[in-house]
């Protein structure tokens, strides 16, 4: 495998937007570089995620995880390079989603590739996941693709996951939970706020003592983490905004 032609690759994918729910385009090119590569079996799971097969000799699988979708660009002038531009300066692409990460996934496609030829060679299967609403869901479609790999006699022994680590090898994973906090008030005019509930001022003694709380640790994963994400007002903006 020629370092261009990965190059390349990586920049026809982070030339192509793939919002979370719209990575059908990046899904075609992920698709059609597995076909030419020479994988085994390409497939394409009810979630639009794409599932590229190589079958070796043996029976255990290791798979290679990446998302195709990515955030929203808010203010593209601000960027110093084109989002979509791809562009290449000093061993650098740039570009919406080049680390997080479509850099990742077109280097484990083409990896994988790469060893289609000699999966005689192989002591077992490779698959690489190209998943979707990674950005909204996490791990979610993931899951499903496990599932689906399952039924197929395909569930992986280890999963290497291309998230951008700074090179290092980051192994095992805290998980997540989120909790959604809700408060109602009363609206009121700001000059008479002892007519109404101010529903944030109700809410802000929970967050001081959820924030005091001291999360579990681990020896192997690290401390826990607690993080105020958003609070949401409801109407907003306001009559007065």
């Amino acid at each position: 495998m020629r370092a261009e032609t990965l190059v390349a690759f990586a920049q026809q994918l982070i030339k192509t937007e793939s919002l979370s729910g719209r990575e059908g385009e990046v899904a075609r090119l992920v698709q059609q570089q597995m076909h030419a590569l020479g994988y085994d079996e390409v497939l394409i799971d009810a979630y639009g995620s794409v599932i590229g097969v190589i079958r070796g000799q043996g029976e255990k699988t290791i798979l290679f995880d990446a998302h195709m979708d990515t955030v929203p660009v808010p203010n593209p002038d601000e960027w110093h390079f084109p989002p979509f531009g791809a562009e290449s300066v000093s061993d650098r692409i740039y570009g919406r989603g080049s680390a997080d990460m479509k850099g990742a996934l077109a280097a484990m496609v083409m990896a994988a590739g790469a060893l289609a030829r000699e999966k005689h060679r192989l002591a077992g299967n490779i698959v690489v996941t190209a998943t979707t609403w990674e950005e909204f869901f996490e791990g979610y479609t993931l899951g499903k693709a496990l599932d689906l790999l399952k039924t197929r006699s395909l569930y992986p022994s280890a999963v290497v996951i291309g998230e951008a680590t700074h090179l290092a090898i980051a192994r095992g994973q805290r998980g997540r939970g989120e909790v959604l906090l809700k408060t109602y008030g009363k609206p009121a005019h700001a000059s008479q706020p002892q007519l109404g509930i101010h529903a944030v001022e109700k809410i802000l003694p929970l967050l001081q003592h959820i924030l005091s709380l001291h999360p579990p640790q681990d020896p192997f994963l690290g401390e826990g983490i607690l993080v105020l994400t958003d609070i949401i007002s409801s109407p907003y903006p306001g009559a007065s905004v």
